[in-house]
């Protein structure tokens, strides 16, 4: 009996690490523009992307049976190229992600339920709180994920269960919005599901790790199909696609003024949620990754707590919001950047995943990560060719992997390329 408790428990707390990014605001904001420039069609695009990451699941999980996606990576591809995609991709979308989702989490706090108290101060300490706790008692951090998803989950099931019930104030003149004229307003549907891994890498081994990890997408795929529905029959579609808070428009428009609270409650879960998986999974990878030789020795101060790496993470987007980074365009851009390079690091997975078994013949998990290898290929060359600012996107995605290289290069030229 105390073993299926563990089991279980073990399950949710993985399922709700993989949730983290998954229901964040970065993907609220993502899922409201999509549905306002593809209407009801956005939602066959959550769909297809859902499946599309089934071989990612499976990859995943054959590299966590082969040691860890660290290991795994640097056996097949080498260590060179593995660092440089996991700092380029993880690590860099983490250093950028921080700031910019506390400081939403610190508005919508000052602007919903303390005027008074200042955003940037409730951000702070909202992000060195969440990494205390980590170095401290990884436990309780784990606990705290399960409270955030589930209270970010259950506003966003009420909100759209309320919407359905409820018709709109006004009567809006419905269409499906027609077949999107950009194929990248269908393909941001693949940014919905980024993160899911971040089970795989906090440390929290599940009992079944990939039976977790579809049960976290296709939750997902339920709640923003809910999201959606509510969105598109509540907001006029143009509002949807030119705002950047579509779910707050959607909220007031479900609720009014306690929609808007019910909303806050939401987006300040969804931001902790998302820094708290972003700072276990992301700071057990660097540990991970230091041991193997890939980072500095400094980084496994602490190893056993990810001590220096949770710091790290957390330090430097304290300093970010400190000057002023947070809300800017640029950091915005290089967080789109990294996200790019998070799809394409899955797609080099799938590449390692090729190699391994190219020996063993498995011809269905062999076809699955050939598939897996070309479709996110694709789709991040669609992506960053569609970006309204391809110039500066493509810009920033090479001084990340200019960054990755060159931390990787020096650590391997230094002598550092070994096991501690």
């Amino acid at each position: 009996m105390r073993y299926h408790l563990q089991m279980g428990r073990a399950m949710v707390i993985s399922i709700a690490v993989a949730m983290g990014l998954i229901i964040s605001p970065e993907s609220l904001i993502v899922l409201g523009n999509g549905v306002g420039g593809g209407g009801v069609y956005f939602i066959l695009a959550i769909a297809f992307a859902s499946i599309c990451y089934v071989p990612n699941i499976i990859t995943q999980s054959i590299a966590a049976g082969a040691g860890g996606e660290t290991k795994f990576l640097k056996a097949t591809i080498k260590p060179l190229l593995a660092g440089t995609s996991l700092i380029a991709s993880r690590v860099g979308f983490t250093l950028c992600a921080l700031p910019v989702v506390m400081s939403t989490a610190g508005f919508v706090f000052n602007e919903t339920f303390l005027y008074r108290f200042p955003n940037f101060l409730f951000a702070h300490l909202l992000l060195i709180t969440l990494a205390l706790i980590i170095v401290i008692n990884r436990r309780i951090s784990e606990v705290l994920q399960v409270v955030f998803i589930t209270l970010a989950i259950s506003g966003l099931l009420v909100l759209s269960i309320i919407g359905f019930v409820r018709p709109p104030e006004v009567l809006l003149v419905l269409s499906p919005g027609g077949f999107p004229s950009s194929v990248s307003v269908m393909f941001t549907a693949i940014f919905l599901f980024v993160g899911f891994d971040l089970m795989y890498l906090s440390g929290r081994k599940a009992p079944e790790e990939a039976t977790a990890a579809i049960t976290a997408v296709m939750f997902a795929v339920i709640i923003f199909t809910l999201w959606a529905l509510t969105s598109f029959f509540h907001v006029p579609l143009e509002k949807l696609s030119s705002t950047t808070v579509p779910y707050s428009r959607v909220a007031r428009a479900v609720l009014g003024e306690p929609g808007r609270l019910v909303m806050g409650v939401v987006m300040i879960s969804g931001a902790a949620a998302m820094a708290n998986a972003l700072l276990m999974g992301v700071g057990r990878m660097m540990t991970e990754m230091a041991s193997e030789g890939m980072l500095p020795g400094g980084f496994l101060i602490g190893r056993k707590r990810d001590a220096a790496p949770v710091v790290f993470l957390a330090g430097m987007g304290v300093a970010f919001m400190l000057l002023g980074f947070a809300g800017g365009e640029r950091l915005l851009l290089y967080m789109r950047a990294a996200l790019l390079l998070w799809v394409l690091h899955y797609a080099l997975l799938h590449t390692s995943v090729v190699i391994a078994l190219r020996e063993n013949r498995k011809g269905s998990i062999l076809a699955l990560s050939a598939f897996g290898l070309v479709f996110f290929t694709i789709s991040f060359i669609l992506l960053v060719i569609m970006h309204e600012d391809r110039g500066e996107l493509v810009r920033s995605i090479f001084y990340l992997i200019t960054g990755g290289f060159a931390v990787s290069a020096v650590n391997i030229l230094t002598g550092r390329n070994r096991k501690y």
